[in-house]
């Protein structure tokens, strides 16, 4: 229901909700101490974009840089906001230790942010795709979150889906079977071209994996799909978002 206005006690009141909330209403607010009313704007968290709510989350039906649900989308390294489309790896993107924006020396070794020094094991929202790409209250899924969705959907792995000639994983809700989500198989990016596409492919998590530094965790896509493997972060990997 659209609350249409809201009163505070005083404009103190009204910052402190507006800073702490995902600030989409009330339409109107009043500050009774200060006589003040403000016109807000009404924020769409989800900016247009198609969800699936699945476990109490909702995913988007899509890749980031994707027209469709059977379309690849764009292939990131992780802690990237920047991402390639498949024709441009090898050319204008090369996946590797030399290209990762988050190394000193071109090395894993080199690895500058989100390491044992900083203590960080989570993207900020600041270098996280989905966030930066699709904006609204959108982010990139916890390594938890994924092993959610595995164990809240029946899986399989579909050939061709929809007559798409698009190769993938088909989750669909065990108590609601009307709500899915398909995963396409885009391979991975490296270093020359897109490879293993049709067979396999990852989705990044938003965090490390365990205490590697070099590793982040992500959804490995194939036939049996591990909801919680790793990959180096400079590799290049789909990424799909997600609202609470």
């Amino acid at each position: 229901m659209i609350e249409y206005l809201k009163k505070f006690e005083s404009h103190t009141a009204y910052e402190a909700f507006t800073g702490t909330t995902a600030f989409t209403r009330p339409n109107v607010s009043y500050c009774i101490e200060e006589n003040e009313v403000h016109y807000n704007k009404i924020v769409d968290p989800y900016n247009g974009h198609a969800y699936v709510e699945i476990g109490g989350l909702k995913w988007a039906t899509m890749n980031i840089g994707a027209n469709s649900v059977t379309d690849y989308g764009l292939y990131f390294q992780w802690g990237d906001i920047q991402g390639y489309n498949a024709s441009q790896v090898g050319t204008d993107k090369i996946f590797n230790w030399e290209s990762y924006k988050y190394t000193t020396n071109g090395k894993w070794t080199g690895i500058n942010k989100y390491n044992n020094t900083d203590g960080k094991t989570t993207l900020d929202i600041t270098d996280d795709a989905v966030r930066a790409n699709w904006g609204g209250s959108w982010r990139m899924p916890t390594t938890a979150e994924f092993e959610a969705l595995g164990e809240a959907v029946n899986i399989t792995w579909v050939t061709d889906y929809q007559g798409s000639g698009v190769n993938g994983i088909l989750c669909t809700d065990k108590i609601d079977t009307s709500k899915i989500l398909f995963f396409p198989a885009g391979g991975y990016g490296g270093i020359n071209s897109v490879t293993d596409v049709g067979v396999t492919g990852g989705y990044w998590s938003s965090q490390r994996y365990g205490n590697s530094v070099d590793m982040a965790s992500q959804l490995d896509v194939h036939a049996s799909p591990n909801w919680n493997e790793y990959d180096d972060r400079c590799a290049g990997l789909l990424v799909r978002g997600v609202v609470d």
